[in-house]
């Protein structure tokens, strides 16, 4: 029973990095298009865009880590 409960708490936790790194490609996706908009983006806006790319990075390095294959439609 208690092989049971810890594969299914796994298996939650895995679908919520899944939809978390998604939420954060997203909002990556959309910072990206703004600052390619940008004329001259300053300092303050290039470094939250290094931080966003960091985040994503390791978010999926840690889904690597993880062995989850893929997307699944969280």
């Amino acid at each position: 029973m208690l092989l049971f409960q810890k594969k299914k708490i796994q298996q939650t936790e895995n679908e919520r990095l899944v939809h978390k790194i998604q939420m954060v490609k997203h909002d990556l996706d959309k910072y990206q298009r703004i600052v390619d908009r940008s004329i001259e983006p300053s300092l303050d806006v290039q470094t939250e865009l290094k931080r966003k790319r960091a985040k994503y990075m390791f978010l999926l390095k840690e889904a690597r880590y993880r062995r989850i294959n893929g997307y699944h439609n969280v």
